[in-house]
């Protein structure tokens, strides 16, 4: 099964080919020269998992994000003091290409402008060979997770016809911004914005500052998590120039810019998101990317106020149903096809808050699974806040799953999806209890590889425990019995009665409840063909939970009594219906076992 994720960034790819507009740069025959239809997306998140679509593979210069990267190198060689005495953080209001700098000191206002950018760059320091481009290319390499190149015919355009920035090289030597010659820098400053990347090696560079300065997909530390956290804050504030506050209003995610086509942003601690699409609006930015940040930021509420709670969603638990069973007692065919084909229906518990991320890693582990699969049932007892965006995207991994023929049921006995819903087509079973869920798993697997002696009439004449007697002598057994009928709600057992025999249900159904809970939490289901009260035999332990009829049920009484007189009648008779009852008790012993486990 393809992800619902994958899907929807496929959709958001589809979709940005109705946006048009934006003019590509003259000046750099690798970027004027560019294909203006060429559009990719790319996702990776915090645990190094990758989506990409469209033309998220294609390489081109990534231009001024390689600001941001350079910056942490700069801070990571420098420290904090250092670089903020050399560089302010502030945002400049106004173009990349400005002279934006302090009056007096000749500051520049942040480094993701141009002249901070330069700056940046000459406090780097050179590697053992003493070279600082090499360590500029080896680190961004790291943050990409692959060994990244530089397209030398960029790095030539913007080298001979850089006369602008050459000029601000030249500014800041002059206010010792730039010890010495500042040239070099001018040269390094040229080759970084060279360097080859594609929409999803900028998505895992990203990753890698939201990540805090592990890259998610080799687990290496490129930054320290201080640096990162700097790098991600001016980013926020002034990683899309001019248009920086516009941004922070639609989008809400640290980000940056590059006229080479690119765009990168990163949402703390979920995933990092990358544009490609070549044609500029007029502050340098894709036109498409920046309709797809939008969208992506929209319908996935990446925008920084909606995902301030602290909580991240996980996956607690996951099993399959023939190693969490329901707590329903079904007919020893039944168990025997759970038993075959119960790794078919996967149970999930989720934990935490049930944001993008959670749902993510949700929809990414129920797409590994086998296409045999015949149902799913994720339960959000414990999560603790259900956004919106998850309720669509539920919805969606619903719809994935219904086209490869298979089932979805959600466990939400807090009536939270209900409460949250917009109109959405939800094609999911929705229950109010786990056991309910799970018994409906069940059942989808035995329609699907059981038989009619799997599903008991309503109305049994044999019980499931005296089918492997003698039949002569389960004959004798059963004209022991005598009919009890109850109605709903009644209390045929309590908790600490003595043993007064064993009831075979003939129709309806009982509950036995939960002895440490109050409120009367279903311990197991019975219906027809099966039996309760064995488990008082033990004289000193007597009745070990109360017994409910949940509807209008019929049972047949093998009395106390009943059994002493066969015990005095027919030794052979009692010894197979003792024999019975110590088979029946193993196997409810395995049912318990198999939900412990």
């Amino acid at each position: 099964m393809q992800s619902p994720i994958q899907q929807y960034l496929d959709s958001v790819h589809e979709r940005l080919f109705d946006v048009h507009g934006g003019e590509q740069p003259q000046n750099n025959p690798s970027l004027a020269e560019a294909d203006p239809d060429l559009c990719g997306l790319a996702m990776t998140t915090a645990d190094g998992y990758t989506y990409t679509s469209g033309d998220a593979e294609v390489p081109f210069s990534m231009q001024s994000i390689s600001k941001v990267f350079c910056y942490a190198i700069a801070l990571q060689d420098r420290g904090f003091r250092f670089m903020d005495a050399k560089i302010d953080v502030e945002p400049s209001g106004s173009s990349f290409k400005d002279l934006s700098s302090e009056a007096n000191t000749g500051r520049p206002k942040n480094p993701l402008i141009n002249i901070g950018a330069i700056a940046a760059t000459a406090q780097i320091l050179p590697d053992s060979d003493g070279e600082v481009f090499d360590k500029i290319l080896r680190v961004m390499s790291d943050c990409a997770a692959r060994d990244l190149e530089v397209d030398e015919v960029s790095y030539e355009a913007d080298r001979d016809g850089g006369m602008h920035n050459r000029a601000l090289s030249w500014f800041l030597a002059s206010w010792g911004i730039i010890d010495g010659d500042p040239l070099p820098a001018f040269d390094d400053y040229s080759r970084q914005c060279a360097i080859l990347t594609s929409a999803k090696d900028l998505s895992i560079m990203s990753a890698t500052l939201t990540n805090l300065g592990v890259n998610p997909v080799t687990g290496k530390r490129v930054f320290s998590r201080q640096v990162a956290q700097r790098v991600l804050s001016v980013m926020l504030t002034c990683g899309m120039y001019d248009d920086s506050g516009d941004w922070v209003s639609s989008v809400g995610m640290p980000a940056k810019s590059g006229v080479g086509g690119g765009i990168i942003s990163a949402l703390p601690g979920q995933l990092g998101i990358a544009t490609y699409a070549p044609p500029l609006d007029q502050h340098g930015s894709s036109v498409r990317g920046l309709a797809a940040h939008r969208i992506l930021s929209r319908d996935l509420e990446l925008h920084f106020v909606r995902t301030s709670k602290a909580g991240l969603s996980t996956i607690r638990t996951h099993d399959t149903i023939d190693h969490v069973p329901s707590t329903t007692r079904r007919p020893e065919a039944a168990e025997a096809v759970l038993a075959e084909y119960g790794e078919r229906a996967h149970v999930l518990e989720i934990m935490g808050d049930l944001l993008f991320s959670g749902i993510e890693v949700l929809s990414r582990e129920v797409a590994t699974f086998d296409r045999n699969t015949v149902c799913v049932v994720v339960d959000l007892s414990r999560a603790d806040h259900i956004a919106e965006v998850s309720v669509k995207a539920i919805s969606r991994l619903a719809a994935a799953l219904a086209d490869v023929d298979t089932a979805l049921g959600l466990v939400d006995p807090f009536d939270r999806l209900a409460n949250l819903l917009v109109p959405v087509d939800m094609r999911v079973e929705i229950f109010e209890d786990r056991n309910d869920a799970l018994s409906w798993a069940e059942d989808q697997i035995l329609r699907q590889y059981g038989d009619e002696d799997c599903f008991p009439d309503e109305a049994i004449s044999t019980p499931v425990l005296l089918e492997g007697i003698d039949e002569k002598i389960r004959e004798k057994v059963v004209s022991l019995l005598k009919r009890e009928e109850y109605d709903t709600g009644d209390i045929v057992r309590k908790v600490g009665d003595e043993f007064d025999g064993i009831r075979f249900i003939v129709s309806g159904e009982v509950h036995t409840l939960n002895p440490e809970d109050e409120g009367g939490d279903v311990n197991a289901q019975l219906v027809a063909g099966m039996s309760f009260g064995e488990l008082a035999l033990n004289e000193t332990y007597h009745q070990p939970f109360d017994v409910r009829v949940a509807e209008p049920t019929v049972v047949e009484l093998l009395s106390k009594s009943a059994i002493e007189k066969l015990e005095n009648s027919d030794p052979e008779a009692a010894a197979m219906l003792w024999r019975a009852i110590a088979v029946e008790g193993y196997i409810r012993l395995g049912q318990v076992m198999r939900g412990v486990n």
